[in-house]
């Protein structure tokens, strides 16, 4: 009886735009994957997304769970295993143009800050979407949380007999767009960190306090600072990736002295971030 009855979804809409996004949000899965560094785990928000064409009413969203469900290739890495995911909900879903599956995680990278050596935590997040023609488009964003000291004020203080100035902490995000090509994730929060006046360490004794204190007001930084400092180390750090790689850069700075935050952004691709560097030595 069911197979007879032409389902809703396949009927055609009142108003006939395409959707380019329709599925599921906050999918939890737990995941095993092969990395560089031996199998790791990591616990997954997914969202899962199809495109449909402008004569349908709507998507079969079930087939994206079973999509989910049915794959047993889990990749080396997150975007591997991203690209398995829409491989699938296109196979699934045979009037979709386009599919994408996205991954938001913590993951955990070795930081070292003038030998002060810990584990911490950085946000990452990571996209891929796969088209029928064969289009492979992955991104991945890492974000590390640390502090800057205000080189304005210790230009200041200074002028009146002190050396002084206010730190932040500052979140300093990367996303690094690619055609099918892997950013490590431990490669661009290096590059991150170093960009601070320092990183911020879950735990400090007190001797580590001293130091980490020390050597940031050693380095201080404006937020515009941050944010070029993160173009360059990136720049160096993914230098065998291909030049129009797309690079955003994003530093949001919680002020302590001030009711409000500041934000800096920049935008470019591996190829100007590389000559700029260039002529900067030349």
């Amino acid at each position: 009886m069911w197979a007879s009855i032409m389902e809703l979804q396949d009927k055609s809409p009142e108003v006939p735009i395409l959707i380019e996004k329709v599925g599921f949000r906050d999918v939890r899965r737990r995941v095993k994957l092969q990395t560089p560094k031996g199998q790791i785990t990591l616990d997954l928000s997914l969202d899962l997304y199809v495109e449909i064409p402008s004569d349908r009413r709507g998507a079969h969203l079930s087939r994206s769970i079973e999509a989910l469900e049915v794959l047993d290739v889990e990749g080396k890495s997150l975007e591997e295993y991203l690209e398995s995911i829409a491989s699938k909900l296109l196979e699934k879903h045979s009037y979709a143009i386009r599919a994408s599956a996205i991954a938001k995680t913590t993951y955990y990278v070795e930081v070292e800050f003038r030998g002060i050596k810990s584990l911490e935590p950085v946000i990452v997040e990571a996209e891929v979407t796969r088209s029928r023609d064969g289009t492979r488009l992955w991104s991945i964003s890492v974000e590390v949380t640390g502090l800057t000291v205000c080189p304005s004020a210790l230009e200041t203080t200074q002028y009146y007999g002190e050396k002084l100035s206010h730190m932040q902490r500052v979140e300093l995000k990367a996303r690094i767009h690619t055609i099918g090509e892997q950013a490590r994730i431990e490669k661009i929060a290096r590059a991150l960190y170093s960009s601070l006046s320092a990183p911020a360490i879950t735990l400090l004794k007190r001797a580590d306090e001293a130091k980490l204190v020390i050597e940031a007001y050693r380095n201080p930084k404006l937020v515009e600072d941050v944010v070029r400092d993160a173009t360059r180390n990136i720049a160096l750090e993914l230098v065998k990736l291909r030049d129009d790689t797309l690079v955003e850069i994003e530093a949001k700075s919680y002020e302590s002295i001030h009711p409000h935050n500041l934000y800096a952004y920049t935008k470019l691709t591996l190829r100007d971030a590389k000559s700029i560097l260039e002529s900067s030595h030349s």
